[in-house]
C-alpha cells in the first residue's frame, strides 16, 4: 500500500466526509445493512470514519497520523497492514474492509489473514467503489489527479466474490448505493439489495 499521501494529507483526508456530508451518509447506511455484531476490527480504518459509527472495537492501518484520529474516535488502534495482522487466531466476530482493497499489495493474502482471525461463522464485510458503475468509471478517469486514488487499482463486485470463493469464505448477501441519480437527487438515496448499479457497494462473506 502507498502510505505516503495518506501520512502527509490525513486532515484533508478526513475533512472529505465532512465536505461530503450526504455521500457518507448513503455509505453509512449501505453498510449498516449488512453489519454483524460483537468484536470486530477494520482493516484500513484510516480516521476510523466507519468503525466509529459502527463501534468497531479494533482498527488497523499503516498510517500513524490518521491512527492518531481513529484513537480520538475511542478505537483501540494498532498500526501495521492487512497482509500480516497482528492477532490471534479466532479472535473477532467480524471484519470490516472499506475502500481499502483497492490499494492493498495483496488481496488473498488480507483475506487468508481475516480467515485465521476470524471466529468460526465469522462475517467479512467489504465496502468498494465498483470499477464497472458511472462513479469507478469517473475515478478511474481522474486518478491522476487525485492524491489518493491515484494508486488504487479499482475493482468489480465479481472479482471479490471470487476471491471470497477462493480463500475460504462464502459470499451471502450485499448491497449498494450511490446510483447514476445521485446528482438529480442527493438527499433521498436508500441502499438497494445486489452490486450491479451502484458505485458504492458491500459485499458480505461468511467463514466457512
Amino acid at each position: 500500500m502507498k502510505r505516503k499521501p495518506f501520512d502527509q494529507k490525513w486532515i484533508e483526508y478526513d475533512k472529505w466526509y465532512d465536505e461530503n456530508e450526504d455521500i457518507y451518509r448513503f455509505e453509512l447506511d449501505a453498510v449498516k445493512e449488512l453489519i454483524s455484531s460483537g468484536s470486530g476490527l477494520e482493516i484500513g480504518v484510516g480516521t476510523g470514519r466507519f468503525a466509529a459509527p459502527f463501534h468497531v472495537e479494533f482498527g488497523i492501518d499503516p498510517s500513524i497520523n490518521m491512527l492518531h484520529l481513529a484513537k480520538k474516535r475511542n478505537i483501540k488502534v494498532v498500526q501495521g497492514i492487512g497482509e500480516e495482522l497482528p492477532f490471534k487466531n479466532e479472535t473477532f466476530h467480524f471484519i470490516l474492509i472499506m475502500v481499502t482493497l483497492c490499494f492493498a499489495n495483496d488481496i488473498k493474502r488480507v483475506f487468508k489473514e481475516s480467515l485465521r482471525t476470524l471466529k468460526s461463522k465469522g462475517k467479512i464485510i467489504v465496502g468498494m467503489i465498483n470499477k464497472n458503475s458511472p462513479l469507478g468509471e469517473k475515478y478511474q478517469k481522474s486518478r491522476k489527479e487525485n492524491e489518493f486514488y491515484k494508486h488504487a487499482h479499482f475493482l468489480c463486485p465479481e472479482e471479490i466474490i471470487k476471491l471470497f470463493n477462493e480463500t475460504g469464505f462464502k459470499y451471502t448477501d450485499s448491497g449498494q448505493t450511490l446510483f447514476p441519480s445521485l446528482n438529480e437527487n442527493p438527499k433521498t438515496q436508500k441502499p438497494k439489495k445486489g452490486y450491479n448499479q451502484g458505485g458504492f457497494v458491500v459485499l458480505k462473506a461468511e467463514k466457512i
